[in-house]
């Protein structure tokens, strides 16, 4: 026997895949966040000049809501999950740091 079996440790190669997959999905959760995050403030940006002013996690939130429901996706899921891993936050302050940025 050889690799994980015999020494009870992952081989190099079985450690490179699992990284590789870890990397594919930081980076998928980062364009994700990015990507709401200019959306909410293109949105912002225009609702602003027509006197309505939206708050950047509501439409985040909203956002990941609508993806669900037209994916068949439970929202409540989805929602609980992108909350504990800090993705909405890190959306949503994003979002704010760039509508600051805009105004200033």
């Amino acid at each position: 026997m050889t690799g994980s079996e015999e020494t009870g440790q992952p081989l190099p190669e079985e450690v490179r895949a699992r990284q590789e997959r870890e990397l594919e999905v930081e980076f998928a959760l980062a364009s994700m966040e990015d990507a709401l995050a200019r959306e909410a403030v293109e949105v912002a940006t225009f609702l602003r000049a027509t006197g309505i002013e939206l708050d950047p996690l509501t439409f985040v939130v909203m956002r990941v809501f609508e993806v669900c429901v037209a994916e068949l996706i439970d929202p409540s899921h989805a929602l609980e999950e992108l909350a504990e891993s800090g993705s909405l936050a890190r959306s949503a302050d994003l979002a704010s740091d760039l509508l600051r940025r805009d105004a200033a």
